[in-house]
């Protein structure tokens, strides 16, 4: 095929790419930014140039330094994967003209599709069904709002140059109907590059249906079957499953026929996939993209075949490898998407450090990007793996995807796995019989409770230890400090005064410590409500508790100020956060000040015999990046200090004694 190929983009659409590559023997390299260096994909592909920037637009969309880099290395070919340049027709010039071959469809079909009026328009030449809604697009909002006030609602308004629900609003009300145009330009415009817009009528409650073609560029065009994608999040695809379940034989061949239609009336090269909403015994036609998609792999999955040697193979032959009727169709595959993302917070991107990742080893194809180490930044999309399962029929397949999402352990960062587990068992998922519509209008309903507290007690007991083990110098940091034994009174239950507070979501509960018991175990307080558990460390972030007769097992891995937790009732973030006395003043007045939180001494400004001011800083102690200064309540002789610097110290511990001086005394007489 080629001598060698550059695959031009990142993440685990390269290291698919590159998978590929290696079977076929065809040598590969990539390119990164420079918070990519050390990416999974740079290590996956094994020879990488960085070009640039994490801003994408100085890297993975930097032309120029991309055809620069396939010279270097000797590519005689450019793969764009999924997204960035992929479907930019000037960069397929650009590549064409460097005299390297594009793996992709034309420049000008990229045209065709890439701007929605212009598909839409060549679906009506192909005879395909579009919606209804105005002729051409429109970049002036007050025309966009005239037209709006004149089409039935519900409307949908759509970045022209759109794509993955971007730049689109959906209008049921003439209220705010300024605002939401101009939100719909503003992100259209810094999503695309253009503000404009088409307005059409919006197909309620439609099934998302889409059809995988691929042609020779010669007019020969064959279809791989269909998938269904209607379980989507604000018009961003989460789950796709092949074939559609429960799509009438009939209505799957016009289908399937008009896609086919559609790509030989441009004469399409490469692969490509035409996209449709179905409802009410209708179909429209809803855009193309030219490209290779996200979900190809429950495509691969059900027909046996590779799509990227499928577009190698167009790309250096120019023709199909196979006749229609060569391509079958077996099972059933389904696919979901892990993003980090915080699904209660409205699925906004999460960033930072994976800690820890673990995806099942059986029955389960996992495209991933990501491994311990890898930084998920705002840079570029959160996908951090895409989770495929196949079946002989889409029960067996729901069932393998069920059980691999609730073993897939991501930690380090907020995550849509528990999401994805509530809603693989929602009965209307379970059925087959999700619209594109379903998660948005069941979210609340598809949100996972909080964690039980035996799992905040683990948390707990996992936090202080890891605490007190990081200075093994320190003399407190023996087992029992950990747990408050200066302040227990030798009875079996947690003191009263807390530790600090463990927040999940929006709750906080205050975190008390009861002293070891002879069996390992340890008493914690949650808000009064007492626990006794006994933790054991597995080695590798493992971890088995025991409460009672009963055994939880766990994985865990810890943040600045974060315990990540992630068991049989998924993944779990709890926040540590100090818990400071609310009143000090009995102490102060007799010269004995304690800490008001548990933490790090990190400043001793005093010795026994010095004397102090009142005010005068003494100690200054620091819990989760918090600093809190202690200070001296009047004018004395330090008497004794309690700590040194370094010392981990529990909250309420004696630091510091201070004898008044006699004028002192008379003052406070």
């Amino acid at each position: 095929m080629f001598e060698k190929l550059l695959i031009a983009n990142r993440g685990e659409i390269a290291c698919r790419i590159a998978r590929t590559c290696r079977r076929l023997g065809i040598p590969a390299a990539t390119v990164h930014s420079s918070v990519d260096r050390n990416a999974l994909h740079v290590q996956e592909v094994g020879e990488s140039i960085e070009i640039g920037g994490a801003p994408a637009v100085e890297s993975y969309l930097n032309t120029a330094a991309i055809l620069e880099t396939a010279i270097a290395v000797g590519a005689d070919a450019i793969h764009p994967g999924i997204g960035f340049l992929s479907e930019d027709p000037e960069f397929a010039e650009a590549v064409e003209a460097a005299g390297l071959v594009f793996v992709g469809p034309r420049p000008e079909t990229m045209r065709c599709f890439s701007d929605k009026w212009s598909a839409k328009g060549q679906a009506r030449l192909a005879d395909v069904p579009v919606i209804d809604g105005s002729e051409g697009s429109f970049s002036d909002p007050e025309e966009i709002e005239e037209r709006v006030r004149q089409m039935p609602l519900p409307v949908m308004l759509k970045a022209v140059a759109g794509g993955g629900g971007r730049g689109v609003r959906v209008i049921k009300t003439m209220d705010g109907l300024s605002a939401a145009i101009a939100s719909a330009m503003r992100e259209a415009s810094a999503s695309f590059g253009r503000p404009d817009l088409l307005i059409e009528g919006f197909v309620e409650n439609a099934r998302h249906i889409e059809v995988q073609v691929a042609g020779d560029g010669q007019g020969n065009v064959l279809h791989l079957f269909e998938r269904e994608c209607s379980l989507q999040r604000r018009f961003q695809k989460i789950i796709e499953e092949a074939p559609a379940e429960k799509l009438l034989s009939e209505m799957r061949e016009r289908i399937l026929e008009a896609a086919v239609r559609l790509a030989a009336t441009v004469e399409y090269r490469g692969l490509g996939t035409v996209e449709f909403l179905v409802k009410d015994g209708e179909y429209y036609f809803l855009e193309c993209n030219p490209r290779l998609q996200v979900e190809h792999t429950v495509t691969e999955a059900i027909t046996g075949l590779d799509l990227v040697e499928l577009q190698l193979h167009i790309a250096s032959k120019r023709t199909l490898p196979m006749r229609q009727n060569e391509v079958t169709l077996s099972g059933h595959a389904i696919q979901g998407r892990v993003y980090a993302e915080s699904s209660a917070g409205g699925f906004i991107p999460s960033t930072g450090t994976v800690l820890c990742v673990d995806f099942p080893k059986r029955d389960l194809r996992v495209d991933s990007g990501v491994k311990a180490g890898s930084t998920i930044t705002s840079h570029y999309d959160p996908m951090i793996a895409k989770l495929v399962a196949y079946g002989n029929d889409r029960g067996q397949a729901l069932a393998i995807l069920k059980q691999a999402v609730r073993k897939t352990v991501v930690l380090g960062l907020e995550t849509n796995l528990d999401f994805l587990s509530s809603l693989l068992r929602h009965p209307v998922v379970v059925a087959g019989t999700a619209d594109n519509g379903f998660i948005d209008r069941e979210i609340q309903e598809l949100h996972t409770p909080p964690p039980p507290p035996e799992l905040a007690a683990i948390a707990s007991i996992l936090w202080m230890r890891r605490m007190h083990t990081q200075n093994e110098q320190d003399p407190w940091s023996a087992y029992g400090s950990m747990v408050g034994w200066r302040l227990s009174d030798g009875i079996d239950c947690a003191p009263s005064q807390p530790a600090f507070l463990l927040r999940n979501g929006s709750t906080s509960v205050p975190i008390s410590f009861g002293h070891e018991n002879k069996d390992g175990s340890v008493v914690v307080a949650l808000d009064g409500v007492e626990i006794s558990a006994r933790v054991i460390d597995g080695g590798g972030g493992h971890y088995e508790a025991a409460l009672g007769s009963r055994v939880i097992s766990v994985c865990a891995a810890f943040g600045e100020q974060t315990v990540y937790l992630h068991s049989q009732h998924g993944s779990t973030k709890f926040a540590v956060e100090p818990y400071l006395s609310v009143d000090s003043g009995a102490d102060s007045l007799n010269g004995v000040l304690s800490a008001q939180m548990m933490g790090k001494v990190v400043q001793v400004y005093v010795k026994a015999g010095d004397k102090v001011a009142a005010k005068a800083p003494l100690i200054v102690q620091e819990s989760m990046k918090m600093e809190l200064t202690i200070t001296a309540p009047f004018d004395g002789t330090v008497v004794s200090v309690g700590c040194r610097e370094g010392d981990l110290i529990e909250r309420n511990h004696p630091v510091i004694e201070i004898a008044p001086t006699a004028q002192s005394t008379k003052e406070s007489t």
